[in-house]
């Protein structure tokens, strides 16, 4: 369902390391939270087609937490994984819970 363009960006991130990687995984969250809010998908495929970006959203949060946390802004993990939990979907929202609690031990 993803186009080329998505594609490629997901590839790269799992690609790369260092400031690409944080810089790419920012990318994939904002094309993602632009999804979220698109009205551009054909009705019979809303619901599916959003519950997939909804789980990407949660991925996208993960991974630009995880790169927070590893700088030690601790405020904007715990941002970035709210939202994550509030847009996410239910694929990962057990680990975003989780990350939430750990972090705030």
């Amino acid at each position: 369902m993803l186009d080329r363009e998505s594609m490629a960006l997901l590839h790269s991130i799992s690609k790369h390391s260092g400031y690409a990687y944080v810089s790419m995984a920012k990318a994939v969250r904002k094309m993602v939270w632009e999804q979220l809010h698109s009205r551009s998908f054909r009705a019979a495929y809303v619901a599916r087609v959003l519950l997939m970006w909804r789980d990407a959203y949660s991925m996208a949060c993960l991974y630009v937490a995880r790169l927070h946390y590893a700088s030690g802004d601790f405020r904007e993990v715990l941002r970035v994984l709210d939202l994550g939990i509030v847009m996410g979907g239910m694929l990962l929202h057990e680990d975003l819970d989780f990350t939430v609690e750990k972090v705030t031990e």
